[in-house]
């Protein structure tokens, strides 16, 4: 993205990261990198790097490393961080989502990653490792906190796919589960699979595309088609043409769609039961009960 490197936000000094202790942090463009000071529950060696990403905009994307403890954990792992920078304080508010089963010293329970400078009070929370700690409605504020992170990545990630972005709409939509892989955040998976289609990553793109219907129950013309779409390319004609009749069932505009798509009409175009689905589409067109039909998610 043009001119992003120049108009992003400059983090410069020494910063205190909750229970993670103190890190001097570099901005050379927008590419960010920090190294340990000391002060925190992991213990690293001082000036050894431990964060390394990238701003878009004022999003910061980046890979952390982690203290961990469990019996199926590694000593330490870098974990994607996603944080969203406030330019009234020079402060970063952020989110990382541990392995199952694995619990830090330098984390707190909320997962919450916490950048201001050192020479302001930043509030403590309990390690993951230590017992429970705030009330019912501390823990209800943290959860829709990262909640809405993950909203805000994923309308990232939907703003790079309309820009034919895929590659960075797939760091987007990947963040944002990293913050919430729940059912509620299934426009994420769609969103994923979507970018993972457009990529030619044909069998990823499947799987997302399948948790997010799963997640929904309900189905989505949208995402029927992309399915449609995804077994198509796969050359499973039978699930392909199934997914494509649920979405015309459900008023997708296949007929508009089909006529902008070349790879769904070069794999299906041939088949009766396609041809039958484009004319059913049209006549429920004709009658103002189809959607616009568009690959978007």
């Amino acid at each position: 993205m043009p001119g992003l490197a120049a108009a992003g936000p400059s983090l410069l000094g020494t910063f205190r990261a909750d229970t993670y202790g103190q890190l001097e942090l570099k901005t050379e463009g927008a590419h960010v990198v920090g190294t340990y000071v000391g002060g925190g529950g992991c213990g690293f060696a001082p000036q050894s790097q431990v964060l390394e990403g990238d701003f878009e905009g004022s999003v910061l994307v980046a890979r952390l490393r982690v203290c961990l403890k469990g019996d199926l954990c590694p000593a330490e792992q870098s974990y994607s961080l996603l944080g969203f920078y406030n330019a009234a304080d020079n402060s970063v508010v952020g989110y990382v989502k541990l392995s199952p089963g694995c619990q830090s010293d330098g984390l707190p329970r909320s997962g919450r990653f916490n950048l201001v400078l050192a020479t302001r009070a930043s509030p403590e929370e309990t390690p993951t490792s230590g017992a429970p700690a705030g009330s019912a409605a501390e823990l209800v504020s943290k959860r829709n906190s990262r909640m809405d992170l993950a909203k805000q990545a994923s309308v990232k990630g939907q703003e790079f796919f309309e820009k034919k972005q895929y590659g960075e709409a797939v760091k987007q939509f990947k963040a944002s589960l990293e913050i919430d892989s729940g059912d509620t955040n299934w426009p994420a998976y769609m969103g994923l699979g979507a970018s993972q289609l457009m990529q030619g990553q044909v069998a990823l793109a499947i799987k997302n595309l399948e948790r997010a219907k799963s997640a929904l129950r309900g189905g989505d013309p949208n995402l029927y088609y992309m399915l449609g779409c995804a077994y198509a390319q796969k050359r499973d004609k039978a699930r392909a043409l199934e997914y494509l009749g649920r979405a015309v069932e459900a008023g997708y505009d296949l007929e508009t769609a089909a006529k902008n798509d070349k790879d769904l009409n070069q794999a299906l175009g041939a088949e009766p039961r396609f041809k039958e689905l484009v004319k059913s589409s049209a006549d429920k067109k004709g009658r103002g009960t189809a959607t616009s039909g568009t690959s978007s998610p």
